[in-house]
């Protein structure tokens, strides 16, 4: 196939699962914000900072209000990593390879934009912002399913495969970040059990954590359980694991498999447990450099030649 083909497939599913990330990450800390004692500007803020666009939402809003930081993040076309931005992208994308993609997949993506582009953030109700949030989520799985279901195997498949979890990696290393960066503010509260209670929701990941951690929500069986599981499909580890399967698949791997394997060993060997805030932010944005260094491996090993 051809490269530029590849490209496309892998980008294309990056920005979807972009999309459901973002949007999880609204949606979860909208609710926590619902019980935040003190300044909520504390909360909004690190999401900010997590996608590191902290100097462009300085640029365009005055304050770290709920409704500033829902547009930013919802739909705000300036703003590269918002969600009707992905959506764009997303589009652009599959406009370049509609051939290759089940019809049924690229209507799903026309009918989520036609929806979510409706005004959000205009809406001065809750309610409302939530339910757009909400089909964002559920527009994105089932954009997935209709390629589960419906795209035979292949290299096409892999690299659709691939990008979904090299962003998947990236995001939730970024939303875990964020309770770190929120922890490391100056504030008078302390409610860390509902702080790590609203991580597990935002990643869907709070049913299956209590089915194998029984007892009190711990903060370390948390974070190893989020990044070290080897059986949630959202954790870091199992990310990798696939990730690693999609590029056995793929031909001329050995550089870019090498990347992968090295740091999903470095993510299994962590003593994640024993790190505080300071030290598990570290590990994360470490682990954040390295996602990169993986991408621009798989750029340069398969975006510019021929398959």
């Amino acid at each position: 196939m051809l490269s530029r083909d590849a490209e496309h497939l892998y980008w294309l599913t990056r920005y979807v699962e972009r999309i459901e990330n973002t949007a999880r990450m609204i949606n979860v800390h909208s609710e926590l914000m619902l019980d935040f004692p003190g300044d909520q500007s504390l909360g909004w803020k690190p999401i900010i900072e997590t996608m590191d666009s902290k100097k462009f939402f300085k640029k365009r809003y005055s304050e770290y209000s709920e409704i500033s930081a829902v547009k930013f993040l919802g739909d705000d076309k300036e703003n590269l990593n918002s969600i009707i931005s992905s959506l764009d992208m997303a589009r652009y994308n599959a406009r370049a390879i509609k051939d290759d993609l089940p019809r049924s997949a690229t209507e799903q993506l026309n009918n989520l934009f036609n929806e979510f582009s409706g005004g959000m953030s205009s809406s001065s109700s809750r309610r409302k912002r939530a339910s757009y949030i909400y089909n964002a989520i559920s527009g994105a799985q089932r954009f997935f399913g209709i390629i589960s279901d419906n795209f035979s195997r292949g290299y096409a498949f892999e690299f659709m495969r691939l990008g979904r979890f090299v962003e998947r990696i990236d995001m939730i290393s970024r939303i875990i970040d964020s309770l770190c960066i929120t922890k490391s503010e100056e504030q008078t509260h302390d409610f860390p059990t509902l702080e790590w209670v609203s991580m597990l929701r935002t990643l869907s990941a709070h049913e299956s954590f209590r089915k194998e951690i029984r007892g009190e929500i711990e903060r370390g069986d948390v974070i190893n359980f989020l990044l070290k599981n080897e059986n949630f499909p959202r954790s870091i580890y199992r990310c990798l694991t696939i990730t690693e399967k999609s590029l056995l698949s793929l031909p001329n791997n050995t550089n870019v498999l090498e990347v992968a394997k090295k740091l999903n060993t470095r993510v299994f060997i962590a003593k994640l447990d024993s790190y505080d805030d300071k030290q598990l932010h570290n590990f994360l944005d470490y682990l954040q450099r390295r996602i990169h260094l993986l991408d621009e491996n798989i750029h340069k090993n398969y975006f510019h030649n021929y398959l």
